[in-house]
């Protein structure tokens, strides 16, 4: 089983956005296992050069159960205390708590997970079951799996399939991760954050480093989020960083970074307490973890696939791979000719659904808000916002109000992400509110046709006051009932 604390944990997570079979078959001239109904007798499976070795368990749906670096002895950083741990794919989204089809009710302690489907296996020791496996030439796994409901002891598969493809290149791993809902509840649940995959390490590899600030790749220093006899790292504790990059490294300064372009948010930390830092094995409880997260709407027929980069090494290897591979985005720019592109919606807002066609098809109410991701611009390279699309209502015109959101030195500190024992949120917020204050928000009313004409609306940034330097994200306030088709979201010069 997972920690119990993940009920407190994932429960904030989704208010805040929010096995059973496979063969003895063996690969055949194709390199390929089709699932049966049995357990794989030999189910590992590795990649592996002079440096590098990546296992994967075929039994546990292809998540990553070994990883090691020869550069640092060789020895397995991936923890596997439980079928929630290793290196594996985990989503979240409604209803909550989730029942399954013949009436199973999930345990109590993590009841407010809801649909939670995970790569591995259930909180009832159910592992998920393979359905297909490749090796695509020496350096490529690809695995199909069909996930279980992890809050429920009894089996219940989840109506959708994982895919996960493995690429090793050098000390670098590629996940390509792709969940395909066939869900027969067709609602349409508030977005969540999801994993970008979740990562544990073994307890070696305890310290997290990343960068916080608003000058990335600048050459500023790097800072130590959770490290030896420091008391943090539980509960788990989240911060943005502009860099997309956060490592778990051991004595020696070497481990592991994970590399997400698409996300600037990560959770991270070590369990259980400072007395484990530094040592342990791949069944010990304590273990270092990080988790990139978005913010996405999982449709109940949604294709969605994310690429997160595994970097091994020191801290040089780790920063300067992410420098090197950034997308650098000085004036951001969202088109949803076929996707949200993360963008989601507060209060009473919801789009026509997967697949998105030629933009988010809208109805809203009053009050609504539509939110982009988590990102990062300087305001001085971007004086405009434009934002295409046809809007309509009773009224003549819709009054939007434009708000974004500056970074703040609150965003330069790491925050807990729940509280337990003696750690408590409201505490730690009142304690960090004077010396990591949170930067106000800056908001522009624009008013936009109601006619259903498509438009593109050009709005100043430039003077408006706090509108100067680092900023993270933007939402859309819609002040009237109504529908709209929202084509694009650019800032410009």
């Amino acid at each position: 089983m997972k920690f119990n604390f993940k009920n407190s944990f994932l429960g904030l997570l989704s208010l805040l956005a929010c096995t059973a079979a496979c063969s003895r078959n063996t690969p055949n001239k194709n390199n390929v296992i089709i699932a049966g109904k049995d357990t794989i007798s030999d189910s590992m499976q590795y990649l592996q050069n002079d440096r590098i070795k990546l296992g994967i368990d075929l039994n546990l749906g292809g998540a990553v159960t070994f990883l090691s670096d020869q550069k640092n002895g060789g020895a397995n950083m991936i923890n596997s205390y439980d079928w929630g741990r290793q290196i594996q794919m985990s989503y979240y989204s409604g209803p909550w708590p989730y029942i399954g089809p013949k009436g199973e009710t999930p345990t109590p302690e993590w009841s407010g997970l809801g649909w939670n489907p995970i790569q591995s296996g259930d909180a009832g020791n159910n592992h998920s079951r393979l359905i297909s496996y490749e090796r695509r030439g020496e350096n490529v796994l690809f695995v199909k799996s069909v996930p279980m409901q992890w809050p429920n002891r009894k089996a219940v598969e989840c109506e959708c399939e994982f895919e996960s493809l493995y690429t090793l290149e050098g000390n670098v791993i590629t996940l390509e991760a792709t969940i395909v809902n066939h869900r027969s509840d067709t609602t349409q649940y508030r977005a969540c954050t999801q994993e970008m995959p979740a990562i544990y390490t073994n307890g070696a590899w305890y310290q997290v480093v990343t960068y916080l600030g608003d000058k990335p790749f600048e050459g500023q220093p790097t800072t130590v989020v959770v490290d030896k006899n420091d008391g943090k790292g539980w509960p788990w504790v989240h911060f943005y960083t502009p860099e997309n990059w956060v490592a778990l490294l051991d004595n020696k300064g070497l481990g592991i970074g994970v590399y997400q372009p698409e996300v600037m948010r990560f959770n991270a930390g070590f369990h259980p307490n400072d007395a484990t830092k530094g040592y342990g094995g791949e069944k010990d409880v304590q273990t270092g973890h990080i988790a990139p997260i978005g913010t996405q709407i999982l449709d109940d027929n949604i294709k969605w696939t994310y690429k997160t980069v595994f970097v091994l090494g020191d801290l040089n290897d780790i920063r300067t791979y992410a420098k090197d591979h950034r997308e650098v985005k000085t004036n951001p720019s969202w088109s949803f000719e076929n996707s949200r592109q993360m963008w989601y919606y507060e209060g009473d807002c919801k789009d026509s659904g997967y697949p998105i066609k030629d933009g988010l098809d809208i109805s809203f109410k009053n009050g609504a808000k539509i939110v982009s991701p988590v990102t990062y611009w300087k305001a001085e390279d971007n004086g405009y916002l434009e934002v295409e699309g046809s809007f309509s209502s009773t009224n003549n015109e819709i009054d939007l109000t434009v708000e974004i959101q500056p970074l703040g030195k609150a965003d330069f500190t790491d925050w807990l992400n729940w509280s337990e024992g003696k750690s408590n949120v409201e505490d730690e917020k009142r304690v960090k509110a004077s010396v990591f204050p949170a930067a106000g928000s800056v908001k522009l009313n624009q008013k936009i046709k109601a006619d259903a004409s498509n438009q593109t609306y050009r709005i100043r940034l430039a003077d408006l006051p706090g509108y100067n330097g680092a900023m993270k994200y933007l939402k859309l306030h819609l002040k009237a009932d109504g529908k709209a088709v929202l084509k694009s979201v650019k800032l410009v010069k």
